[in-house]
């Protein structure tokens, strides 16, 4: 069950030591924290890694509805982080990205059944351009009207870490923000909402974007697993479970819409892109007490279960004892909660590495 599809869970790397100073709720017995769901088709016919089918989906809903979940728009999620605001247990956003014509046609006659909210992250060249495939304002204004909030996924769906070889720095971080500004600018002219909102595309970014798109104002949204508390939602890249045809175990849902934040203190890790083979060192501090031996565990993508070495203070040091692989990928930690059997503190970290001669893998 659990360890199951913790076994396919992914992995990735880069350099420079970076700490991240994470405080931690002793979340179960507390409500500062929530958990964000990503999804981009709900359909059949549309790619395995970016769909998952209108039954599946259904039966997500259906678990939501009837395993005690408080469903939230995101706005106020976020707005209840911030501001200290207690959340109740079991939290839950529910998220698309790329504005797909199938959210309208199969997702959101759905979620108008059951009552929930949810969010569109919109990639906006491709509305303005009615691309087949894609919703138009119309559509899109017709699901707000019914609840939906609409937000940032830039313009054109770029790789944010892509910079061309023409291109400096500085100019390449201009045009991210003609990107995402351009984005933001569509949707406040045609549906008035302005959240700042940014899911990156393909969840893709490093600490050079982050704190550019963090000092635009934007709060950053990823791919990569866990929940969400304020610190996690403030470090630029708020974690969000997603969904396709690979993960449609329904007990696996269960377990991941119930998580918690691991309870961080400090996170030390060698940077976001690789482009030689690599073996990232994670450096977890937690705050917890508890003996850990035993309790945690991490994953890594090809890999299955990680070793770990443990030190003082809960320090926990986590490596992987072969490179990780070309690509996306991550190492997943879980901790099962004290006191509530069922369900996991969970916390991800995202690597990106390229092909050994340093140029970008191409998307599958």
């Amino acid at each position: 069950m659990v360890k199951r599809a913790f076994a396919a869970l992914l992995c990735l790397v880069n350099g420079l030591l970076i700490p991240v100073n994470l405080w931690a709720e002793n979340a179960g017995n507390s409500a500062n924290h929530g958990v964000i769901l990503q999804y981009h088709h709900i359909a059949t016919g549309t790619p395995p890694s970016t769909s998952l089918a209108p039954e599946v989906f259904r039966r997500h809903l259906e678990i939501l509805k009837q395993g005690g979940f408080s469903v939230l728009p995101l706005p106020k999620l976020v707005a209840a982080l911030q501001e200290h605001r207690p959340l109740p247990d079991r939290a839950v956003v529910i998220t698309f990205d790329d504005a797909y014509d199938d959210i309208a046609q199969q997702a959101a006659p759905m979620l108008e059944q059951f009552g929930f909210p949810y969010t569109i992250f919109v990639s906006t060249d491709f509305v303005d351009r009615k691309q087949p495939g894609y919703m138009t304002w119309d559509q899109l204004r017709g699901l707000q009207a019914k609840g939906a909030n609409l937000a940032n996924h830039t313009r054109s769906h770029l790789h944010l870490l892509r910079k061309p070889d023409a291109l400096s720095q500085k100019q390449w971080l201009q045009a991210l923000r003609e990107e995402i500004d351009g984005a933001e600018q569509r949707i406040q002219a045609e549906t008035g909402e302005h959240w700042r909102y940014l899911a990156y595309p393909y969840g893709e970014a490093d600490a050079a974007v982050i704190k550019a798109v963090t000092s635009w104002g934007y709060l950053g949204f990823g791919q990569q697993s866990g929940a969400v508390n304020k610190t996690l939602l403030n470090s630029g890249m708020a974690p969000r479970y997603p969904f396709n045809q690979s993960y449609q175990d329904l007990d696996d849902f269960r377990v991941k819409a119930s998580s918690l934040p691991l309870p961080l203190k400090k996170e030390t890790f060698p940077g976001w892109v690789f482009d030689e083979p690599v073996q990232p060192e994670l450096i977890l501090a937690l705050s917890t007490q508890r003996e850990l031996k035993g309790q945690l565990n991490c994953y890594a993508s090809g890999q299955g279960a990680i070793p770990l070495r443990m030190q003082a203070d809960n320090v926990v040091v986590v490596q992987v004892s072969k490179p990780i692989p070309v690509g996306r990928s991550r190492y997943n930690c879980t901790l099962p909660v004290a006191g509530q059997p069922g369900r996991y503190h969970w916390h991800s970290r995202m690597w990106i590495r390229k092909r050994d001669d340093g140029s970008w893998y191409p998307e599958p």
